[in-house]
This record gives C-alpha cells, structure tokens and sequence, in this order.
C-alpha cells in the first residue's frame, strides 16, 4: 500500500480538514498530488500533502485554485504535557519535511490550528503572517446578533430581507456565472474554469459537504448574489461568492452571510470567512463579528534564481 492509500484511509479517521481531505485533492489536482506521512509502530501519527507545479524550468510546490489552506496534519498521543507536545511536533514536522520532494520553490497555507513552524524555520523555511476571519461556535445566537454583530450590517440584513428571498439551490453552473460577473465589474478573469468548478461542486455534492445559497429579488426574480459554502467535520468556510453588479446596493450580500452564521450556529460549527488581507475586506468581516486569527503562509527557495528574486521581491 502506497502513501496515498494509506492517507485515504486516514483521512476517514481523522477529522482532516477539507482542503486536505483526499477527494478534494483529487478533485482539484487530479493525479498531481501526494502525500508525506510519520509513521510509528505501525501507526499513521502525521500528514503533509502536496502539489507539484511545474514553471518554466522550475518544480513548484504550491497551492492548489480555491484550496486555502494545506500544511501539516499532526495527531497527538492521549494527555501529553505541553513540552511533550512541542516536542512531538519537531519529531512529527522534521520526519514530513525530511520526505518531501526535491523542489525549486515550496509555498503552502498552513491552517490557522497550526501554531508552531519552528520545526519548518530551523531547516531553512520562512514564513510570513496571513490572517482570515473566523466566527467560534455559536451557543446564542441572539446574543451574538445584539453584541457582535456592528449596527450598519444589522440594518442592512434588516434592509435585504424586505427585497430578497435567500433560497438553497442545487444550480452550481449559475453560481458560477455569478462569481464572473464580480471579477468582470474589476475587469478581472475568474482565475478557475467552469469546468474546473464544477469537477469540484460535483466531489464536494457528492460527500454532502457544500450549500449554494442565493438572494433572489422578490419581485423581479433576479439573483443579487450567491455564497458558496463547503464544510467539514469542524468548520464550514465561505469559500466563494458571487454579485449582480447592478444590484450591489441592496444589502443582500451581508443577509446571506448572516445566513451562515445562522446554518454555523445550528450545526455547532466553526465559521471560517477565509483569509483576506484587503482592507475593505477586513473591514467589512468584522462588522459581521468574525474574529481576525493568523496563519502561516511558510515557504522556501531552493533555486539561486529564486532566491535572488524572493530577495528582490522583498
């Protein structure tokens, strides 16, 4: 049994998170991918799947479209100290790094739950500090709409819910064109294709691991805006979104994200807005009482050209 059997019956162990889980690999990278793994006493203890990119001359291991977050996955021996913990790490990290694959350039997205690169620092690696936006389990939900929630996005989910019905849909293709038209209104191309989307949608159905929400106008029936969610065992993230640019004015972008902090809040989940550093951005998760949480954003430069051009870029 090679190392990629061997993690798809991990996977269906351990509360893997998503964008690691094997099938969204395959559907994302197809036959482009692999895995490292610790193994001790016959036991799988650590995981660290990859990609590989090839460009121009150079072998790239990076991330793949609409995938987040990567890194490492470390499962942790029952009741351990906290130096034993740190130190299991290094054991579990050093083992991942020492398999990995010669490579010109390493770039991943560690999940947020990943708070010590130390092992990754002390064999060369670098990291810098991302941040995306998180909403912890949600025990009252009224509370959290009185406390957390800023008054502006308040009376403009108030606002939308007098001009939009929120409706789930199964229609990923018009989704898709949903989330055209906002790249179009920047003079932007999607930087995934249809077909690569819904390979996707359809992997993510399959597993009943996504919603596809829409705010539709009540009175001409035309779709305002669509929110993309996939989720796990722990988290549900908003990995897309999607707006009519002439009908932006309406409020129903916040509706719908105060809609899955309603599904968040229900399902006793976890709600991930996913990383942004644009200050409008920023701004606007955290009117809606998402919590800005750092990750790491690690990467390594093994080619002389490289490195000279990560140094100029610095």
């Amino acid at each position: 049994m090679n190392s990629k059997e061997k993690y798809r019956k991990f996977c269906e162990k351990e509360p893997i998170p998503i964008f690691s889980q094997h099938w969204w690999l395959d559907a994302v990278a197809g036959d482009n991918w692999d895995v490292v793994l610790y193994e001790k006493n016959g036991e799988i203890w650590g995981s660290l799947p990859y990609i590989i990119k090839r460009k121009a001359i150079f072998k790239m291991v990076a991330q793949p479209k609409l995938t987040q977050k990567l890194g490492p996955y470390i499962k942790y021996p029952k009741n351990q100290r906290y130096y034993k913990k740190l130190s299991w790490e290094k054991e579990v990290m050093n083992a991942l790094i020492g398999q990995l694959p010669k490579f010109d350039y390493f770039k991943q997205n560690f999940n947020y739950t990943v708070t010590n690169w130390l092992p990754f620092y002390w064999q060369g690696f670098k990291q810098t500090t991302q941040y995306t936006y998180v909403i912890d389990k949600i025990e009252d939900l009224d509370n959290f709409w009185e406390n957390s929630v800023q008054k502006k996005s308040r009376v403009a989910i108030k606002k939308a819910k007098k001009l939009v019905d929120v409706e789930e849909s199964e229609d990923a293709d018009s989704f898709y064109k949903m989330a055209e038209m906002t790249f179009a209104r920047q003079n932007l191309k999607l930087s995934y294709s249809k077909e690569f989307f819904l390979k996707l949608d359809r992997a993510c159905k399959e597993r009943s691991s996504r919603k596809i929400l829409f705010a539709r106008d009540k009175k001409s029936r035309e779709i305002h805006v669509g929110l993309y969610m996939v989720y796990d065992s722990n988290s549900i993230y908003l990995l897309a979104s999607g707006a009519n640019p002439s009908l932006r004015s309406s409020g129903a972008e916040n509706l719908l994200e105060w809609n899955a902090i309603e599904f968040a809040a229900k399902e006793q989940k976890v709600l991930d807005f996913e990383g942004s550093m644009i200050q409008q951005i920023e701004s606007h998760a955290r009117s809606l009482g998402f919590k800005q949480v750092p990750y790491f954003q690690v990467t390594k430069a093994t080619s002389k050209l490289l490195k000279v051009i990560e140094c100029l870029n610095r």
